[in-house]
This record gives structure tokens, sequence and C-alpha cells, in this order.
């Protein structure tokens, strides 16, 4: 990682930690995370097939969420009590493996990284959540596209469980 680079997530780290984000909890404590995920991405996929858009979408961001969750808190024994913090706390304890992020990467060729697929899915969610007009414009097409995503990335993030 560059120095520039290392420095800033350095910093936001430190920012994270200050503001006391991050939580110690049991390592096992993972297992409810990632059954949780799984629960919320067949939630997510029920709401697209009644037609709730809306909350497909952000039951699915939910199911990445809980799935990132799962992989910090087994492998550091930490939650995180905001998203931000928990994505810069999987990069600065370099807890994605190498394998896991060559497979996201060919998964999401058409995405510079996964943390900028996850920050698309943020706002998604926050589209569909926040503004509900949005909710006439997303399509069923797009939020089955949202859904097929994060079933693809809960999967090989499983894979660091």
């Amino acid at each position: 990682m560059p120095i520039k680079t290392q420095k800033v997530l350095d910093s936001s780290f430190d920012r994270c930690t200050r503001q006391k984000t991050f939580i110690q909890i049991d390592k096992l404590s993972f297992r409810d995370y990632r059954d949780e995920a799984l629960a919320d991405l067949d939630a997510a996929k029920k709401e697209l097939a009644n037609g709730t858009i809306k909350w497909a979408i952000v039951k699915a961001y939910q199911a990445l969420f809980l799935q990132c969750t799962a992989v910090l808190v087994k492998t550091v024994g930490v939650y995180s009590k905001d998203h931000g913090c928990l994505l810069i706390a999987l990069l600065k304890h370099n807890i994605v493996s190498v394998d896991v992020l060559s497979k996201i990467e060919t998964m999401l060729s058409h995405k510079k990284t996964l943390f900028e697929e996850i920050e698309r899915l943020r706002i998604s969610r926050n589209k569909a959540l926040y503004f509900p007009k949005t909710q006439n414009i997303i399509a069923a097409q797009e939020a089955e596209h949202i859904i097929e995503e994060v079933r693809s990335l809960l999967v090989l993030l499983g894979e660091q469980l």
C-alpha cells in the first residue's frame, strides 16, 4: 500500500478508535452475524418477489454489512458501530485474503474495488430509504442485480469464516 494511502488509512482508523466505534466482543459470535446476513439476504429476495424494491435493497445491503461484520468479529473480535469504520477496520487489519480479493476482483471486473462496490450498494440503500420517490425510479431489475451481487459477495466473504 502506498505510504500516503497507509497514512490516510491509519488516520481514519485512529478516528474510528477515538470515537469508540469499535467494541470488543467474543469471536465466536461471528456465527450470529453470518446467520443474520443469510437471513437478511433471504428476506431481500422475498421483498423483491413481493414488489417492495425499497426494502429488498435495504435488506441486501444489511446482509452485506452483517457478513463483513462476521469476518471482522471472527478475525479480530471487534464489532464496528459504523459501516465506514467497518470497511476501514477490514483494510487496516488486512482481513480479506488475497485469494478472496482476487475472486471478488474477477466478479466485479467492471468495478474498481470491493470497497467501491460496497459504497455503491450503500448509496442505493440510502436512495431507497431516504428519497421515497426513488423507490419508483429504481427498477426491479436493478434491485435483482444488487441482490445477486450481494449474494456473490456473501459467498466470497464467507470463505474468510
